[in-house]
């Protein structure tokens, strides 16, 4: 995809990044490119059925999700830490409901690969605003300096009590029980406080894979809707999943890892369709507000 016009980070960012381990604030969307993904992703969450809190995966189904992770004014950012190869590794979608008891505990991404290397961050793209009151993602500045942390691991992730049972795919979390969201640890005492990353909509926050952070419950009347994704340079990645080589001409030097090179391409009903067969894990919310 094509370098799109600014933003770039300052100097001054880019040292904020190695010293508190996040950026935030950023201006990436439009006004009109927030309506637009904001739809699709109500669109697509009402297609799968019940009140899906969480998608994952969503760029390998979805040209939008697709398009919105490989934006070229993300990429401008994100260029800057990892360099001009940048692979996309994964993509979530986070949709809290208003009223809802919804929370991410305490945990670092890196956990899973025991990765502590800044080229591979986080980003979070927000399509509503994000507030304290609508449960915003929360950091622990600093703590990237003190490695990774133990963690403790759900057996089984299940969808949450409530859902639609017609919208639940096959076993995605029997399958990984291990995954991210059911690992926790907890903030050691002598860490900075959490720090609340409040943006409009529109706006990226970035953060490195040894950040602690999690997110409150929604206490607001409003949903907070935005899109997670995972970002490598490509001599750090050490996965056996499939990414997308989302910027850089560097694809002909490495033969250990396979390359997503397509967006779907798929009609939007063929899309659903495809991502409701796979094991792609889908959460829920409680049928009633809190």
């Amino acid at each position: 995809m094509a370098k799109g016009d600014g933003p770039l980070l300052t100097k001054q960012q880019l040292a904020e990044y190695e010293e508190f381990g996040f950026l935030h604030s950023i201006p990436i969307l439009s006004q009109d490119e927030i309506v637009y993904y904001r739809g699709k992703v109500e669109e697509t969450c009402q297609a799968i059925g019940g009140r899906v809190t969480r998608l994952d995966g969503v760029h390998l189904y979805f040209r939008w999700a697709w398009e919105l992770s490989t934006h070229p004014r993300l990429l401008n950012c994100l260029e800057q830490i990892l360099g001009l190869d940048i692979l996309l590794k994964s993509t979530r979608v986070f949709f809290k409901h208003g009223s809802s008891s919804s929370y991410v505990g305490w945990h670092q991404d890196g956990i899973m690969e025991q990765l502590e290397d800044g080229r591979a961050p986080a980003a979070w793209l927000g399509l509503t605003a994000a507030t304290v009151e609508n449960g915003c993602l929360r950091v622990v500045p600093r703590s990237h300096r003190f490695g990774l942390q133990q963690h403790c691991s759900n057996a089984k992730l299940q969808p949450l009590a409530g859902a639609d049972p017609s919208a639940q795919v096959k076993g995605w979390s029997e399958v990984h029980g291990d995954e991210l969201s059911g690992r926790i640890t907890s903030v050691p005492t002598e860490l900075d406080a959490p720090f609340d990353v409040v943006m409009r909509a529109g706006e990226m926050s970035i953060h490195h894979p040894v950040i602690l952070h999690g997110s409150n419950p929604n206490v607001s009347t409003e949903s907070r809707i935005g899109l997670s994704a995972s970002y490598s340079a490509p001599e750090i990645y050490n996965e056996d999943s499939p990414v997308v080589w989302a910027r850089g001409n560097g694809s002909m030097n490495y033969d250990d890892f396979e390359v997503i090179d397509k967006p779907p391409m798929a009609s939007f009903d063929e899309e659903v369709a495809a991502y409701r067969a796979s094991d792609r894990q889908i959460l829920f919310a409680l049928s009633n507000s809190r």
